[in-house]
């Protein structure tokens, strides 16, 4: 079976968008995850603010309570 030059260009095309449109979903999730620690950074700051406020009223040290914390999170 033949395939003419138009039909070939046409399998081309088609391959090259193909491989275009998973290197742009690609390139999103590369974005996306040089997001990651940012927002880690941002989520630890608003927690370690939380500790701060919880342990302000009952005298604890804030480290302390966030050992704790941390223990009970990680607990069985």
């Amino acid at each position: 079976m033949k395939i003419k030059k138009l039909q070939l260009k046409q399998i081309i095309q088609e391959e090259l968008n193909i491989v275009m449109h998973e290197a742009d979903e690609g390139e999103e999730m590369m974005s996306a995850l040089e997001d990651v620690p940012d927002a880690a950074e941002d989520i630890a700051d608003d927690i370690l603010d939380r500790i701060e406020d919880l342990a302000e009223p009952s005298g604890l040290d804030p480290a302390v309570l966030a050992q704790a914390i941390a223990a009970l999170l990680t607990a069985d």
